[in-house]
C-alpha cells in the first residue's frame, strides 16, 4: 500500500496537470474521486493547489510537502 505522502504526491501532479488543461476545480476532484477514492484530498485543498499551480509556472511548481516547524498538535480536548 502506498504511504499518504506518495499519493498526494501523485495528486498534486494531476491537479497541475488538468490544471493546464483547463479544467475547473470542480472537474479536477470529481475526476480524482474516481480514482482514489477515499484518499483523495478534499475539493478545497484542490482549489487551493489549482490557485497556485495558475499563480506560478505550470511545469515548474515544487509537488512536494513543505517541512513544518514545530510540533504537531495531538491534543484537541483544549482547543
Amino acid at each position: 500500500m502506498e504511504q499518504f505522502s506518495d499519493v498526494r504526491f501523485k495528486q498534486r501532479a494531476v491537479i497541475e496537470f488538468l490544471t493546464a488543461e483547463k479544467l475547473p476545480p470542480v472537474e479536477i476532484h470529481r475526476r480524482m474521486q474516481v480514482v482514489y477514492g477515499d484518499q483523495c484530498v478534499d475539493v478545497s485543498t484542490v482549489r487551493r493547489w489549482v490557485r497556485q499551480f495558475k499563480d506560478g509556472e505550470l511545469g515548474q511548481a515544487d509537488l512536494s510537502d513543505k517541512t513544518l516547524s514545530g510540533r504537531l498538535v495531538t491534543d484537541f480536548k483544549n482547543y
